[in-house]
């Protein structure tokens, strides 16, 4: 399911604060339950680095159902620390594809995910030389319900359709020291 940057950076801009996201029409004012919803587990990252050092970060999204997701992404916000002038690694599900915009960095998958099934990501990143304290991130996916056949939609369409959206995240930090 090719997914153009367009479409990734409008939806990975949107804050990662709480664990819903909410993508609708004025008119849509009832909240409904989401398509997908996602468990985010295994999470595991460097809990301690040093300043222009990696920290890498691995976690797996769950489908928890009730329904197959088929338009969703992983990855999540890097720190602000990442020294985007270097390199980025990330292993995924045999297909998966990636991108990544300032701190943000999201990947997507050639396959539908049914109910309980998962992905799995690692991603890896260098700090900046300068960088010291606490560095958070939040990892997870986005989900969006779109109905079937609506997948090649542009953006202003699905908008005008109302079609929700949730974000299901996990909160780490690390600590840079000297």
């Amino acid at each position: 399911m090719p997914h153009p940057i367009v479409k990734i950076a409008s939806l990975a801009l949107a804050p990662l604060v709480g664990a819903t996201l909410f993508v609708a029409t004025p008119a849509a004012a009832k909240v409904d339950e989401p398509f997908s919803v996602f468990k985010i587990s295994n999470v595991k990252y460097t809990k301690k680095a040093k300043a222009g050092g990696w920290i890498k970060y691995s976690f797996t999204a769950t489908n928890t159902g009730p329904h197959a997701a088929d338009y969703y992404w992983i990855g999540g916000t890097l720190p602000k620390s990442v020294d985007t002038k270097k390199k980025l690694y990330w292993t995924g599900p045999k297909g998966t594809q990636c991108d990544w915009l300032a701190r943000e960095f999201w990947c997507w998958t050639p396959h539908i995910l049914e109910a309980d099934e998962s992905d799995r990501l690692t991603i890896q990143f260098k700090t900046k030389k300068n960088t010291r304290g606490y560095q958070y991130a939040e990892l997870g996916a986005i989900a969006y319900d779109v109905p079937t056949g609506a997948g090649d939609l542009d953006r202003q369409a699905l908008k005008e359709l109302g079609l929700k959206g949730w974000i299901y995240t996990k909160k780490v930090r690390t600590l840079v020291v000297k």
